[in-house]
């Protein structure tokens, strides 16, 4: 059979070839990676290597991505299709398996552990790393990245990342899915000598059909460099903000307002309602000052809507409408954001009236009605099923009409519904497996969704809200949008203590240092991909020595401002616009490069330095929390022009450069660096 070669400037891929042993083998000049087929269990029993392999067809999708379809038959009328998306300038690749059949045949699932995705040969006294990326930390009330020895403490490791460094080279696996640890949907595990990534549960429903509705596997990577981890997760990060989506406006560095965080504070300080201040004076008032400071993407939190589902703006709130909201908007070189429920519709809703077949139901009853933010009361949706096509439509129309381009999706939970007549399973199934697929199928779904209104409109951005616990967080969504990963941080009962009915129980709402200590712990994912997948907000408020350390903390890409902007000085909104002004012509640089971070949140002395390799761009944030003389000599070689905001000092002496200061109080210093 027929070797097909895939040239690529880093490595060669070999697809396929005479014996058929591999599905691939990754060639560097320092070693090679072959992966094993993958293995499915059918009602005619368990596949193996594809016949009569083949390429189909090769496709460029873009200048950077090219995609190859193979296609083999496996047995019994099976036919396995491989697609394979390669990036130029990156060893990564992605690519999943799509399973048909033109006659009756089916996937059986025993115990869930029936799908084999992959499979390599070990090297002896390699080093294996689990990269785990959904580990909920209640002390900050979000998730947080972790690098663990792999398989030290557990049989099955959920990652999604495994990187392992075995000689001169070290490479990744990768599943794109989510869930929160250690609600393991897929694993990686051991076979004697051989690595496998298998299913843990309810990656299909047992009796699925081929012939109905081909099977289409979640996807997958992998890639390899010469060098260590860090070689490989610098590589990594390059391919999340440029190759792993097609929907690459995700991963522009803009800086985003929401108006949410006055929101509640209306509610709790002023004793008003949620919706008070969502009405067009506010808000309008509220664009003269994000266009002063900087803001790219002004979004309007939830309340501007009439009820949830239709999507119709709120005539009485906004009188002159949202396409007025989105005209100033545009004339200010700002896009309008909205917030969005995707998995609610209101009682009264056209949306539910048409689509009733689509609630989500919980032991034969719908689920809901329930009151969402002193709107209608609503029920819940299930978009596992046909409705998740209605919900991109009309995210679409609003596009049209309004020019929405950001589009903020919260309160989407991984369980939610086990109605046997959508698309997680059947009539024959019990409730358990019902939810366990909706489950894994859920954020598939919402890509789904984010993908059709990017084609439409691929200037769109989906963010999904991941500040609680229980959603759908890992490599999956990221393949389509970004994720909303903090707010407020954590509550009072996080810390066990108790307070009032009518108390704000989110405990990091004042300025000051302590709300960043919380916020900058999420940038521990800037290693593996970039901070600007994973944004948290910041409080603009004054005085100026908590906008340092908010601004200090937002711009190393997190980029979001949580805000009460008509609170503002007119000396918070200058050093807000100066700080961002700066900020903009770098940002690109700022976000591509790989970050340096000395110490931690809350200690004494952090410094992160984000410059990048090629031509010095970037910036560098200290930040102190006892009063003290520090210092910090850069790492890399800045550029030659230096702009300073903070007390303190840029020294250059030869090929190095130092920064000095003297801290009275907890700060921060900015210091850019351009041509």
């Amino acid at each position: 059979m027929q070797n097909y070669v895939i040239e690529h400037g880093l490595y060669k891929l070999i697809c396929g070839g005479d014996t058929m042993d591999n599905m691939f083998e990754y060639v560097l000049p320092e070693g090679t990676v072959s992966l094993g087929w993958p293995s499915f269990l059918l009602d005619v029993g368990r596949t193996g290597a594809p016949e009569d392999w083949k390429l189909e067809s090769e496709t460029a999708l873009s200048d950077r991505i090219r995609e190859y379809v193979f296609s083999g038959y496996l047995m019994a009328g099976v036919t396995l299709r491989l697609i394979l998306r390669t990036a130029a300038d990156s060893p990564v690749i992605r690519f999943h398996y799509v399973l048909s059949s033109e006659v009756e045949r089916c996937l059986v699932s025993t115990d869930g552990r029936d799908l084999i995705y992959f499979g390599y040969q070990m090297e002896e006294g390699a080093r294996q790393t689990e990269i785990r990326l959904s580990n909920y930390d209640s002390i900050v009330h979000g998730y947080c990245l972790n690098e663990l020895p792999a398989f030290d403490y557990e049989d099955e490791v959920m990652g999604p990342i495994l990187a392992e460094e075995r000689g001169p080279i070290s490479c990744l696996t990768a599943y794109e899915h989510g869930s929160m640890y250690p609600d393991k949907f897929i694993a990686f595990a051991r076979q004697r000598e051989y690595l496998l990534l298998c299913s843990v549960r309810c990656n299909y429903p047992n009796g699925r059909s081929l012939k109905d509705r081909p099977y289409e596997s979640v996807w997958l990577q992998f890639g390899a460099v010469a060098g260590d981890i860090d070689a490989l997760a610098k590589a990594y990060r390059a391919f999340q903000l440029r190759d792993a989506t097609m929907n690459l406006e995700s991963r522009k560095p803009y800086i985003f307002y929401n108006t949410w965080a006055f929101q509640e504070r209306n509610r709790f300080w002023n004793h008003k309602t949620y919706l008070s201040s969502m009405n067009q004076e506010r808000i309008e008032q509220e664009i003269e000052i994000a266009h002063r400071i900087g803001v790219d993407v002004f979004v309007i939190d939830t309340g501007w809507y009439v009820k949830t589902g239709d999507w119709e703006v709120n005539g009485e709130r906004f009188p002159k409408g949202i396409r007025h909201i989105a005209d100033m908007l545009r004339e200010r070189g700002m896009k309008l954001g909205l917030w969005f429920n995707p998995t609610v519709a209101a009682a009264s809703s056209r949306i539910l009236r048409d689509n009733k077949s689509a609630m989500a139901t919980r032991k034969g009853k719908p689920v809901g009605p329930f009151p969402v933010w002193e709107t209608e009361e609503s029920y819940m949706m299930c978009i596992v099923s046909d409705y998740w096509e209605k919900f991109a439509d009309r995210l679409i129309e609003l596009a049209d009409e309004y020019d929405v381009r950001y589009f903020k999706w919260d309160a989407v939970d991984m369980y939610g519904c086990e109605d046997p007549g959508h698309n997680h399973g059947g009539v024959d199934y019990d409730a358990d497996e019902l939810r366990g697929c909706y489950a894994f199928e859920v954020g598939r779904s919402m890509s789904r969704i984010v993908d059709k209104l990017c084609k439409a409109h691929p200037d769109a951005i989906v963010d999904v809200d991941i500040t609680e616990g229980n959603r759908y967080f890992g490599l999956g969504f990221l393949s389509s949008g970004k994720f909303f990963s903090l707010n407020n941080g954590p509550y009072y009962p996080n810390y066990d203590i108790n307070v009032p009915d009518d108390v704000w129980i989110n405990i990091f709402v004042w300025p000051g240092p302590a709300r960043t200590w919380i916020m900058r712990r999420n940038l521990s994912y800037d290693k593996w991909f970039p901070s600007v997948l994973m944004m948290a907000h910041y409080l603009p408020d004054d005085p100026a020595s908590s906008q340092m350390l908010n601004l200090g903390s937002l711009i190393l890409g997190q980029n979001g401002i949580w805000g009460d902007l008509l609170s503002l000085s007119e000396e918070g909104v200058g050093l807000f616009a100066q700080v961002l002004g700066v900020y903009k012509r770098l940002r690109d640089d700022i976000t591509a490069a790989y970050p340096r971070v000395t110490g931690q949140p809350g200690q004494a002395f952090e410094a992160h330095e984000k410059l990048n390799e090629e031509n010095g761009r970037g910036v560098v944030v200290l930040f102190a929390n006892q009063r003290g003389h520090y210092e910090y000599r850069l790492h890399g070689a800045p550029a030659a022009k230096q702009t300073l905001f903070g007390e303190a000092r840029i020294v250059r002496s030869g090929d190095q450069t130092k920064i000095t200061a003297d801290f009275a109080k907890p700060g921060a210093i900015i210091a850019f660096f351009e041509d």
